[in-house]
């Protein structure tokens, strides 16, 4: 499992009114691309602009194979 930080921008950026217009969204998954799938189904108003890898990592029981969310503190 790898730990992903993506960069995600609202769909409405025009709008002056919709804050946040940008947000990090941490996800362990297998690939980048598991961790962009699992970031867009999970903020559907906002699109991918961006992936990293990030240095945090997520808490996982051992073998647990599937995307884990997980939000810094």
């Amino acid at each position: 499992m790898n730990a992903y930080c993506v960069i995600l921008c609202r769909h409405d950026f025009a709008n002056p009114t919709s804050y946040p217009r940008t947000k990090r969204f941490y996800v362990g998954a297998p690939t980048a691309d598991r961790a962009i799938v699992v970031a867009s189904d999970e903020n559907p108003e906002f699109r991918v602009m961006g992936i990293e890898h990030s240095d945090l990592h997520p808490h996982l029981p051992q073998g647990d194979r599937s995307s884990s969310v997980w939000q810094a503190a």
